[in-house]
């Protein structure tokens, strides 16, 4: 980061895309304050206490600078709390409002949170949160796109998963629960110029969900194409949002893909054999994947067979579930 002659830190580094804490802006209010590591910096105006406006690394006030008056007078190194890079939100640990629960087929439940009024808690579509309780910390995508208070989370509580029944049995004896959010690193924005493929399984929907919400907002003008995969019909959940999106969104289309059961409306076999049937141009579209980590590597691995370079492929499994370097460039 390069400050032009007589800028502030903290006004460069908000201008290059950097969550720099701040608040009066004229050092009164000392929100930006943090240590100088190594070089110097000038004050706007001189210290009330010692005359001097310079301050060193090193020195007695150099571990409570104020940024917002602070002209760097040589290369500097910083350490302030709190600041994100560009794109990064502030992680934040709030208690939310449980304040709805229905159920979106047989064992999926969609639950909604509400955040604390009076401080903007920010998430990027495609992000997801946990649900701190007292047996553990769980992860749950955020499946509606970022803005106001409410959370959607959609929850898969088959027989077959102790953990999330036990999960919906304690959310549906309490009133609030904490949270930590966001994270994750896979996630839309503001949208690159081409076409975007979404490849998900059961409840890998809820992040994409959030994702093409997102893509209407902001009127993202080329091709979107959903691929949506459940063993039978009865897994698919919320079958009424494709057919708006394809009003939203000028060029949208979604393919539903049973693994288990053919029936008319619906590809026949694993998802991601739709999707590469489907795929002409393998270098043309960005690809997010919802799913589990052995789902979305599997799907990792045949888009690349099919010519997808990896950095076109993204799924937060690759950051959580990683696996050895040699089979994930291959």
């Amino acid at each position: 980061m390069i400050c032009a002659p007589d800028t502030t830190i903290l006004q460069t580094a908000r201008e290059a895309g950097f969550g720099f804490p701040h608040a009066c802006r004229n050092g009164v209010c000392e929100r930006c304050q943090g240590t100088l590591v190594a070089g110097a910096v000038r004050y706007l105006r001189p210290d009330p206490l010692t005359g001097s406006s310079v301050i060193h690394a090193g020195q007695t006030r150099a571990d409570r600078v104020l940024y917002c008056v602070a002209i760097p007078i040589s290369d500097c190194e910083i350490d302030v709390p709190e600041i994100t890079a560009p794109g990064e939100l502030p992680v934040h640990r709030a208690t939310c409002q449980i304040i709805g629960q229905d159920a979106l087929n047989h064992d999926v439940s969609r639950i909604w949170l509400r955040l604390p009024a009076g401080k903007a808690i920010r998430w990027h579509a495609g992000q997801y949160l946990s649900l701190e309780l007292e047996h553990g910390s769980y992860p749950f995508s955020i499946a509606n796109a970022p803005g106001g208070r409410d959370i959607e989370l959609h929850v898969r509580h088959g027989e077959e998963n102790d953990t999330a029944r036990r999960i919906m049995a304690e959310l549906g004896e309490r009133g609030t629960v904490a949270v930590t959010l966001p994270a994750g690193g896979r996630f839309i924005d503001q949208p690159p110029a081409r076409p975007i493929w979404f490849i998900c399984g059961s409840t890998g929907f809820a992040p994409v969900k959030a994702m093409i919400e997102r893509l209407i907002e902001l009127g993202h003008p080329h091709p979107v194409r959903l691929f949506w995969g459940a063993r039978v019909e009865a897994d698919l959940y919320l079958p009424e949002l494709p057919g708006q999106w394809q009003h939203q969104l000028p060029d949208f289309h979604a393919v539903t893909a049973l693994s288990d059961i053919s029936r008319p409306g619906h590809a026949h076999g694993l998802v991601h054999e739709a999707a590469l049937e489907a795929l002409a141009e393998p270098h043309a579209p960005l690809f997010y994947i919802g799913g589990s980590p052995a789902m979305a590597w599997a799907v990792f691995d045949a888009l690349r067979d099919e010519g997808v370079p990896a950095e076109n492929i993204h799924s937060d499994a690759f950051d959580y579930a990683p696996r050895e370097a040699p089979d994930a460039g291959r």
